[in-house]
C-alpha cells in the first residue's frame, strides 16, 4: 500500500468564518466540476491489481481535495489507512453540523463509500472505519446516500446496492451488530425489493383469489366478499393459468397497466393496508389488491368485465353516488407449508454424456439419505444447493495471473494447477474460456472439455431442460450460483481447510496458510460471501409459512444473514459433524470462532448429533459470549440460549437411516446370493474359523483408516494364531485428492496397506492375504451384499458425526458383530441407550483410543474369538434398536415444533405465579396469532401446540371433574393460604382459539365465517337463541354500514369476565374480529375501561396490535393512542391525588391481613387508576361470602371517611363485583365517568362526534355515560348494542335512546353474539355515499347522510 506523510490542521477560525454560504456552494461546484469528479456519478473502473493501486492514489487525491475545500489542510506523513480514518472523522464531524459545508462533507463521505463498494473484497477495514465514524447518524446518512447509489446502478450498470448489502452483512457478522437494520429503516423499500416481497405477496393474494373463485358453493356472505360477486368472466381459465406459467412479478407486469401497477407496491401493512386491508374516509384507502384486480378486470384481463351490482341486480359500478367495497373474509388462505432444504452438496449428480446431453441422477451420501424422505413427501418442497454451475471471472488480459484457493499467486495456467474439488470432493472439470464453470458431480474420466466456440444456445438450454424435467416429477431443485473463485476458497479453504479439521478437534490438519491473518481474513470474507448468497436465495424462494432447514458447517452464517433480512422466518440448522474445536481455536482464529458461535445462535433451533457436541457448544458460548443467558429444561432435554435479543433452542437428534431402503435390498434373493459369492471369494483361501472384517468409509483423515491399519498389523504380531484365518476388507472411497493434507494421508495409507500384505503370510494357506484395500466405491446393492458377507463390521473414526455405516451394517446383517470407536456419534447414541455398559452387557467392542494400537488389536481379537451365539444375540439387540430409531423418527423429531423455546410446554400450575405466568405466555402467543392473521402471514404450527399445552396444563391442575383450581399464594409448599378460582372461562377461551386456528389455516375461503358459526354453542341459553339474537345485531350494523366512531367497553362486552384480571387475556379470535372490524367498518375506534393502563392493565392483557384502537383507561381519564402519544386528565389537583394515594396505601395494608388477603386474588384485585381505585369484593360466580364482602365494603368506606372527613374529594360506589373509590370531578363534584373520557379524547384529538355514524357497545351501568355523551352530540346517528341479560339495564338503555328519539338499539346475551355480528358485518360489502364537504354542512344540521342498507 502506498504511504504518504500527511497531517491535518484546521485553518484558523477567523479565516474560515469569512466564507459565506453562497461561496460554499461555489466551492462545491469547483471541487466537483465534472460528473467524473463526483462520487457515484461516473462509470465504475476495473479492479485488477494495477487498478487497485490507481484507486488508492485516486482516493487519496480526491479526499485531499475535499478536505482542502473544507479549509482542512494536510501534509504528507501518514499511511493511507490512517489518512482515510482521520479524513473520515473530519468529514463526519463537519457533516453533522448541518451548516453550509455539510454538502461538501457529504460528498467527501461518499468518495470513501464509493471506494469501499468498488473494492468490497479488499477495503473492508475502510468500511468498518466508515461505519464507526457515522455513529448514531447512520440512518440519516443512508437516507442521503442511497439515492446516489441507486442512480449509479441505473445509469452505469454498477452493482453498488449489492456491494453495500454485502459490506453491511460482513460488518454485522464480524462485529455481532445489526447495521443492515439501520439501512432498512432508512430505505424501507430496499429490503422488499431485494427479497421480491411484492411478487411473493401478490402470489399469496392471487392464490387466495383462485381459491375464492373456485368455490361456487360458498356461503352467501363469503361470495359477497369474493370476486365471484363481481361477475368476472373467464378469469380463472385465462389469468390464473397464465400466472402458473409466469413468475408473479412478470404476471403483474404483463397483466396490469402502469396506472394499476404502483397500487400493488404500496405498503399493505396495518394501518396502511395489511393483507386485504381497507381504509375509508380521510384516513383510509381501498384494498390495493382489490383495486388492482378490479381495474385489471375492468380493462379486460382474461376477457373478463367487472360489473358491480346492487341487491336489485342493477349495475352501480359507475354510479357517482355510491362506492362499493368488497372486503372479503376475515383471514386469507395461504400456500401450504413447505420445507426449504439448504445445503452445499446437492441431492443429485449431473453428468454430460458423450452426445453432449446432460444427465441427472439421484445422489447418494449421508445428507441425501437423511433428508430425501422428508423432501419427497411434498413436491412443493425445495432444495437449494450448489450444483457446481458457478460464475467464472474472466481475466482482464491473457497475461493476468490466476489466484489459487490459498491466496497464493500463481503464473500457472488453470490446467497446470492441481484440480479443485466440488462440494462432493470430486475433481472439477473446467471449460476453457467459458464464463460458466460446470463442476461435474461425477468423476467421469471420459468427459472431454468442450471448445467454447462450439457451445451453442441449445447446449446451454439442455442443462436447464434437464433440471426443469427433474423438478416436474420431484421436489424442486434450485441451484445457488456463486463466483468460482469464492466457491473454491469457501469450500476448499475455510470449510475443509479450517472448519472441518477444527470441529473434529484435529488441529494438525488445519491448513498452515491460516497462520497468516491476512490470508485468513481474505478467505473468511469469501466464506461470508457464499453464505450471503445462499441466504439471499433461501429468503427469496421462501414464504413466511415455510420451514428453512440449513445443513452443516459450510453454511454456519446463513441463519444470521437470513434473520437480518426477514425476522419472521423459521430457520433450523443441523450440524452433521462433531463440534469439538481445539482449546486454542478461539485464541488463534478468534474472528472465525466468535462469528460461528453468534451465527449458530441466530437459528431458531439447532440440532446436534450427540450430547457431547451440544455440551461443548454451550460451554464455549458461556466462555466467549458473556452476555448470553443459558437455560436448560431437563424434562425435554432442551437448552435455550438468549443472546443479543435472539433466542435459540438446542436439541440432540442422532441421525439414522431409512431402514426399509436397506432391508428391501438385503431381503432380495439376488443380494443374498451375491453376498454368499463375495464371502466365498474372499474367504475361500483362508483357514477354517476365519473371520471377515469389513470396513467402508470415505478416504478421510477423520475416519482413522491409518490407525486401523496399524492396529491390524499389531493384531497379527500379538496373535499369530489368527494368521491365515482373518481378512480385513477395507473400502476407502478416494476423494479430495486436490487437498494437500488429504493426498498425503491417502498415499501413506495405501503404502501401509501394501506393507501389511507383504509382511504377513501363512504356510498353511499360501494364497491367503490379510488385507483387501479398495479405493473405488460400491453401488448400494453391492454394498449391502458385502454387509451380508461380513462377520464383523469396523467403524472406528477418530472423530465423526453419527457415522451411519454402523447402522447400515447391523440393520442389514443382525448376525454380525461390531467394533465401534467412541469417536463415532452412533457409539454415543448406543452407549446412552444402554447397549454398552461398562460393568454390564456390551453389544459391541468399544475402541476408546484409536491411537492405542495394543487395546485396538485386543478388540480385534475379542471380536474374532467371540462365540457365534453371543455375537448374534448382541447383533440382534443392535438391529432392534436401529429399527426403532429410523430416519423418519429423526426428521419428525427435529421438525416437530413442540421442542423449541417458542412453545409453551406442559407445566404444573400450583401457585398464583404459575397461573398468571402461564396466562401471560398465552397472551404472547395470541398476540403473534392476531398479528400474523391481520398481516396475512401464515400461522406457525407451534402456536396451536402452545395453546393446547396451556389448556391441558390448566385442566389437569383443576379438581377432579371440575373447572375449579386451588393455587398456593406463595412459593412455600407448606403454605396453607390458597386461592380458589373457577377457570371455566379461561378453558373455554383457549378452546375457542384452538378451533379458530384450525379454521383459519384451512383452505376454505369462508374459514373464519365457519368458525363464527361454532360460537353459538357458548350461548348461555341455546344455539337457537344465539341465532335469534345475532340477526338483530347484524341488521343494526348493516344499517349503520360504516361508523366514523366506535366506542366500546371490553370486559363483559367484547370478552367474558375472567376469574381474575391478570388472567383476562384477550383471545386471538376476538382480537382478529375486533381488529378487522376496526379496519373495515369504522374510522376511529376506542376501548374504554375502568381498568388501569398498565401494571396490570388493559395494555397488558390485550392482543390487538397498536394502531387499531385507542385505549381509554381509568374510565377514559388516561389515554394511549400510540407509543409516541399518550395523555391524561390534568385537571386533578396534586392534593387530591395525595388523598387517593393514602386510601390506596391503607386499603393495601388491609388486604395484606389474613382475613382480607383473598380479595387481592379475585376479579380486579386492588387496582390504582388515574382518578380512582378499584377493590374487588366478589367474583363473577358470587362465590365469596356476602358477609365478608359487606365487611370489606364497610372497611373501605371507613378508610375513605377518615382520609376525607368532609367528603369533598372522595366518594365510594359499589357494583356487583367491585368497590370503587373515585375522585370527584373538579368544580362539578361529579364522578369522572366514561362520558367524560370520550369528551377528553375528542378535545385532545380534535374529534367531532357529529361527523358520522357512531357505534357504542357496553354491558353495565358504568357504560351508560358513553352512550349519553354520543347521543347528546349526534342523536340520529348513534347505533348501540348492549351485552346484558339484566332487564333493568335494558330499560335504562331504551329510555335513554327514547329520550333522544333514537331507535338504533339491540341487545345480546353474551360477547360471542356481539363478536359474531361484528364478524358478519366485516365480511359483507360496505356501500358508502360520499359525504358533503365540511363547508356544505351547517352546525345546526347534525344529521348524517343516509347510508343504504345492504
Amino acid at each position: 500500500m502506498e504511504k504518504a506523510n500527511f497531517t491535518f490542521h484546521t485553518i484558523p477560525q477567523s479565516i474560515a468564518t469569512k466564507t459565506a454560504t453562497t461561496e460554499v456552494w461555489s466551492t462545491t461546484e469547483k471541487t466537483y466540476s465534472s460528473a467524473h469528479d463526483q462520487p457515484f456519478k461516473r462509470p465504475r473502473t476495473n479492479s485488477d491489481e494495477n487498478q487497485d493501486d490507481k484507486g488508492e492514489s485516486r482516493l487519496r487525491a480526491e479526499l485531499t481535495k475535499a478536505l482542502h475545500s473544507l479549509n482542512e489542510h494536510a501534509t504528507l506523513d501518514e499511511p493511507l489507512d490512517v489518512f482515510v480514518r482521520k479524513a473520515l472523522e473530519i468529514l463526519a464531524n463537519r457533516w453533522r453540523k448541518r451548516d453550509g459545508f455539510s454538502e461538501l462533507s457529504l460528498q467527501g463521505l461518499l468518495l470513501v463509500l464509493e471506494y469501499c463498494l468498488q473494492h468490497s473484497m479488499q477495503s473492508h477495514k475502510y468500511f468498518e472505519d466508515f461505519i464507526a465514524v457515522l455513529g448514531y447518524q447512520t440512518v440519516t446518512f443512508w437516507k442521503n446516500a442511497v439515492p446516489y447509489i441507486f442512480e449509479s446502478d441505473m445509469s452505469f450498470g454498477t452493482k453498488y446496492r449489492d456491494a453495500l448489502l454485502f459490506c453491511l452483512t460482513l460488518y454485522d457478522v464480524n462485529n455481532g451488530r445489526n447495521r443492515l437494520r439501520e439501512l432498512y429503516a432508512a430505505v424501507p423499500g430496499i429490503r422488499k425489493s431485494l427479497l421480491g416481497f411484492h411478487a411473493k405477496q401478490f402470489g399469496e393474494r392471487f392464490h387466495h383469489l383462485q381459491l375464492r373463485h373456485s368455490r361456487p358453493t360458498s356461503r352467501t356472505s363469503s361470495i359477497r366478499g369474493s370476486l365471484e360477486d363481481l361477475n368476472i368472466v373467464d378469469v380463472e381459465n385465462d389469468a390464473i393459468d397464465l400466472s402458473r406459467s409466469l413468475p408473479a412479478a412478470s404476471f403483474i407486469e404483463q397483466q396490469f397497466s402502469p396506472r394499476t401497477r404502483p397500487v400493488l407496491e404500496e405498503n399493505s401493512e396495518r394501518r396502511e393496508g395489511g393483507n386485504g386491508s381497507l381504509r375509508l374516509g380521510p384516513k383510509r384507502k381501498r384494498n390495493p389488491l382489490f383495486v388492482a384486480v378490479s381495474e385489471a378486470c375492468e380493462m379486460g384481463v382474461g376477457g373478463g368485465i367487472l360489473k358491480r351490482s346492487n341487491s336489485a341486480g342493477h349495475d352501480i359500478s359507475k354510479s357517482p353516488e355510491t362506492s362499493v367495497f368488497s372486503v372479503g373474509g376475515l383471514a386469507s388462505t395461504h400456500f401450504s407449508k413447505r420445507v426449504i432444504n439448504v445445503s452445499n452438496a446437492p441431492p443429485v449428480s449431473l453428468k454430460k454424456t458423450g452426445s453432449g446431453e446432460w444427465e441427472i441422477k439421484q445422489g447418494s451420501g449421508g445428507l441425501v439419505s437423511c433428508v430425501d424422505p422428508v423432501m419427497s413427501k411434498d413436491f412443493d418442497n425445495m432444495w437449494l444447493a450448489n450444483l457446481g454451475v458457478n460464475l467464472r471471472n474472466q481475466p482482464s488480459s491473457p497475461s493476468s495471473r490466476q489466484q489459487d484457493w490459498a491466496g497464493r499467486r500463481s503464473t500457472e495456467s488453470p490446467h497446470q494447477m492441481a484440480p479443485a474439488t466440488n462440494s462432493l470432493g470430486l475433481p472439477l472439470i473446467r471449460q476453457a474460456g467459458a464464463d460458466v464453470l460446470f463442476h461435474v458431480l461425477e468423476d467421469d474420466s471420459k468427459f472431454e472439455e468442450l471448445d467454447p466456440k462450439k457451445r451453442t444456445a441449445r447446449d446451454e438450454m439442455s442443462l436447464l431442460g434437464v433440471l426443469h424435467n427433474y423438478n416436474r416429477g420431484n421436489y424442486k431443485l434450485n441451484p445457488v450460483i456463486v463466483t468460482e473463485e469464492d466457491y473454491n476458497v469457501y469450500y476448499g479453504g475455510i470449510s475443509n481447510g479450517l472448519l472441518w479439521p477444527a470441529l473434529h478437534n484435529l488441529p494438525e490438519y488445519i491448513v498452515k496458510d491460516y497462520d497468516d491473518i491476512k490470508v485468513l481474513q481474505d478467505h473468511w470474507h469469501a466464506y461470508v460471501r457464499v453464505n450471503y448468497q445462499f441466504a439471499i436465495n433461501a429468503v427469496r424462494n421462501s414464504r413466511p409459512q415455510d420451514f428453512i432447514w440449513i445443513h452443516d458447517y459450510h453454511l454456519l452464517l446463513t441463519g444470521m444473514i437470513m434473520q437480518s433480512l426477514d425476522q419472521h422466518l423459521e430457520v433450523g440448522f443441523f450440524l452433521h459433524i462433531p463440534f469439538q474445536p481445539p482449546a486454542n481455536f478461539f485464541e488463534k482464529y478468534g474472528q472465525v470462532g466468535t462469528a460461528v458461535l453468534r451465527g449458530i445462535l441466530r437459528f431458531t433451533k439447532v440440532g446436534f448429533q450427540t450430547h457431547r457436541d451440544r455440551a461443548k457448544f454451550v460451554e464455549l458460548v458461556e466462555e466467549h459470549l458473556g452476555a448470553a443467558k443459558v437455560k436448560y429444561d431437563a424434562e425435554v432435554d432442551i437448552y435455550t440460549i438468549t443472546h443479543e435479543g435472539w433466542m435459540c433452542s438446542l436439541g440432540v437428534f442422532p441421525v439414522s437411516i431409512k431402514n426399509e431402503d436397506f432391508l428391501s435390498i438385503a431381503y432380495n434373493p439376488d443380494t443374498i446370493k451375491r453376498g454368499e459369492d463375495i464371502r466365498k471369494r474372499v474367504m475361500s483361501k483362508s483357514l477354517p474359523d476365519g473371520k471377515l472384517f469389513f470396513s467402508v468409509e470415505r478416504f478421510d483423515y477423520t475416519k482413522g483408516i491409518k490407525e486401523k491399519l496399524l492396529a491390524y498389523w499389531h493384531y497379527f504380531e500379538q496373535h499369530p494364531d489368527r494368521l491365515g484365518k482373518d481378512v480385513l476388507f477395507q473400502i476407502a472411497v478416494m476423494n479430495r485428492r486436490s487437498v494437500d493434507t488429504y493426498r498425503q494421508y491417502q498415499d501413506e495409507c495405501i503404502e501401509l496397506a501394501e506393507k501389511i500384505n507383504g509382511a504377513f503370510s501363512c504356510p498353511e494357506a499360501p494364497e491367503w492375504k490379510p488385507l483387501i484395500f479398495q479405493t473405488d466405491g460400491l453401488p448400494r446393492s453391492d454394498l449391502v451384499a458385502h454387509y451380508l458377507a461380513m462377520d464383523l463390521g469396523l467403524v472406528t473414526p477418530k472423530k465423526d458425526g453419527m457415522n451411519l455405516v454402523a447402522k447400515e451394517m447391523l440393520v442389514c446383517n443382525p448376525r454380525a458383530g461390531l467394533i465401534l470407536s467412541t469417536g463415532a456419534g452412533s457409539e454415543i447414541q448406543f452407549s446412552t441407550a444402554g447397549l454398552f455398559q461398562k460393568d454390564g452387557e456390551q453389544c459391541y467392542k468399544q475402541i476408546n483410543d484409536v491411537y492405542d494400537v495394543k487395546s485396538y488389536a485386543e478388540a480385534f481379537y475379542a471380536a474374532a474369538t467371540e462365540p457365534t451365539a453371543t455375537r448374534i444375540a448382541h447383533g440382534k439387540r443392535l438391529h432392534k434398536f436401529i429399527l426403532a430409531h429410523d430416519i423418519e423418527r429423526w426428521s419428525t423429531a427435529f421438525l416437530d415444533p413442540s421442542w423449541t423455546h417458542e412453545v409453551i410446554r406442559p407445566t404444573d400450575v400450583r401457585t398464583l405465579d404459575d397461573f398468571y405466568n402461564l396466562m401471560m405466555r398465552t397472551r404472547n402467543v395470541r398476540r403473534q396469532i392476531v398479528e400474523r392473521v391481520l398481516k396475512g402471514i401464515p400461522i406457525r404450527p407451534h402456536f396451536s401446540v402452545s395453546l393446547r399445552n396451556a389448556k391441558e396444563s390448566l385442566a389437569l391442575s383443576c379438581k377432579h371433574k371440575t373447572k375449579n383450581i386451588v393455587l398456593r399464594t406463595t412459593g412455600d409448599p407448606d403454605s396453607k393460604l390458597v386461592a380458589h378460582f373457577d377457570i371455566q372461562n379461561e378453558l373455554e377461551e383457549l378452546d375457542k382459539d384452538l378451533n379458530f386456528l384450525e379454521f383459519v389455516q384451512s383452505d376454505e375461503v369462508n374459514n373464519v365465517e365457519q368458525f363464527v358459526e361454532t360460537l353459538k354453542i357458548y350461548h348461555p341459553v341455546s344455539p337457537e337463541e344465539f341465532k335469534a339474537e345475532v340477526q338483530p345485531a347484524i341488521d343494526l350494523l348493516y344499517k349503520g354500514d360504516h361508523f366514523h366512531f366506535f366506542f366500546t367497553d371490553r370486559d363483559g362486552t367484547l370478552k367474558s369476565y375472567s376469574c381474575s384480571y391478570p388472567a383476562s387475556i384477550q383471545p386471538a379470535y376476538s382480537g382478529v374480529i375486533q381488529a378487522q372490524f376496526a379496519r373495515r367498518c369504522a374510522q376511529t375506534c376506542a376501548i374504554l375501561t375502568t381498568a388501569p393502563l398498565m401494571h396490570i392493565g388493559i395494555l397488558d392483557v390485550g392482543t390487538i396490535p397498536e394502531g387499531y384502537y385507542y385505549y381509554g383507561a381509568s374510565a377514559g381519564r388516561e389515554w394511549f393512542i400510540d407509543p409516541s402519544k399518550k395523555f391524561k386528565d390534568n385537571s386533578i389537583p396534586e392534593a387530591d391525588i395525595a388523598l387517593l394515594d393514602q386510601v390506596f396505601s391503607r386499603v393495601a395494608e388491609l388486604l395484606d391481613t389474613p382475613e382480607y388477603k383473598h380479595f387481592t386474588w379475585i376479579g380486579s384485585g386492588l387496582q390504582k387508576h388515574c382518578g380512582h381505585l378499584t377493590i374487588a369484593h366478589q367474583d363473577i360466580h358470587g362465590s365469596v361470602d356476602r358477609k365478608q364482602s359487606r365487611n370489606l365494603h364497610d372497611k373501605v368506606c371507613q378508610i375513605t371517611i377518615e382520609v376525607d372527613p368532609l367528603g369533598e374529594t372522595l366518594t365510594v360506589s359499589e357494583s356487583e363485583t367491585d368497590i370503587k373509590v373515585f375522585l370527584k370531578a373538579k368544580l362539578s363534584g361529579m364522578i369522572f365517568n366514561k362520558g367524560h373520557g370520550i369528551k377528553l379524547l375528542c378535545e385532545q384529538m380534535q374529534l367531532d362526534l357529529r361527523e358520522g355514524n357512531v357505534l357504542v357497545c357496553g354491558d353495565s351501568e358504568t357504560d351508560l355515560p358513553m352512550l349519553e355523551q354520543c347521543l347528546a352530540a349526534h342523536p340520529a346517528a348513534v347505533y348501540t348494542i348492549w351485552v346484558t341479560r339484566n332487564e333493568a339495564l335494558k330499560r335504562k338503555v331504551t329510555a335513554l335512546c327514547d329520550a333522544y328519539d333514537n331507535v338504533n338499539v339491540a341487545f345480546v346475551s353474551c360477547p360471542e353474539v356481539l363478536l359474531g355480528a361484528m364478524a358478519q358485518a366485516t365480511i359483507r360489502e360496505i356501500k358508502m355515499r360520499p359525504r358533503p364537504p365540511p363547508s356544505e354542512s351547517s352546525d345546526e344540521d347534525n344529521s348524517v347522510p343516509q347510508s343504504p342498507v345492504v
